[in-house]
């Protein structure tokens, strides 16, 4: 029998939630007022947030240290401004990734009237030495994610000098019962899946909508849909030499 990959799954049902009339916030691990003792980072995945934010309105988020931000449009476009007074719109076939000083802050706005907009947004350590703080805009479409794993945020590879962003992000959306392989670009790396829609076995793992997982020491995984139209998210992370079980 072969050794089953180092993990660890986040369950849906188990996020923290935080709520107001202005918004709704399903948090991975620990986020703002959200705290739990067994939600803590790993590693250098500092968060990971599904965000619906009410018509007009607008949330306010501030790094707490130095951080790159990815902000994935599920339904409807976000407006994004920061620190700096740059605005621009992030919307549903592009993925956005924004560099935040400590202390700096993002403010979010849903510029429809009447419609709820939903969106994810990732947290992944920085070094403190960037500056200034700097974005990136990385469009696709939806039609050539079918049934395979496509690189949005090409990373670079680990332990490189030219290390721009020390992340990846792949996105796919599969048929019932196609299966394919992600691999990573290092062993040492931290590879963390979000179902956003449907279901998925991953290395052995059920994972339900909403469902994270985490795995380590590993050269790559195994996925298969376990439903039609399924909608997942791979991260890439470097480890950094960071030790994770």
């Amino acid at each position: 029998m072969s050794k089953q990959t180092p993990g660890r799954i986040y369950l849906a049902d188990q996020r923290g939630l935080t709520e107001t009339a202005q918004f709704r916030r399903y948090s991975t691990f620990n986020f703002g007022s959200y705290a739990h003792e067994h939600k803590k980072a790993l590693g250098s995945l500092l968060a990971v947030n599904e965000e619906m934010v009410a018509g007009l309105q607008h949330i306010t988020l501030r790094a707490q240290q130095t951080s790159h931000v990815v902000i994935v449009p599920i339904t409807g476009a976000i407006e994004v401004k920061d620190s700096f007074g740059t605005t621009y719109i992030a919307d549903v076939g592009e993925v956005q990734v924004i560099t935040l000083p400590v202390a700096s802050t993002l403010v979010l706005t849903n510029p429809y009237e009447a419609d709820v907009v939903s969106f994810l947004h990732l947290w992944i350590k920085a070094e403190e030495s960037i500056m200034p703080a700097f974005n990136y805009s990385f469009h696709f479409d939806l039609d050539l994610v079918d049934n395979k794993l496509a690189n949005l945020v090409p990373g670079s590879e680990a332990n490189s000098s030219k290390s721009l962003l020390p992340f990846s992000l792949h996105l796919g959306r599969f048929a019932g019962r196609h299966e394919t392989v992600y691999q990573a670009s290092d062993a040492g790396s931290l590879l963390f899946t979000f179902v956003v829609a449907g279901a998925f076995e991953v290395e052995g793992r059920l994972l339900h909508e909403k469902d994270g997982l985490g795995l380590w020491e590993t050269t790559g995984i195994e996925l298969e849909a376990l439903s039609n139209n399924a909608l997942v998210v791979v991260l890439e992370v470097n480890s950094n030499g960071q030790k994770l079980a």
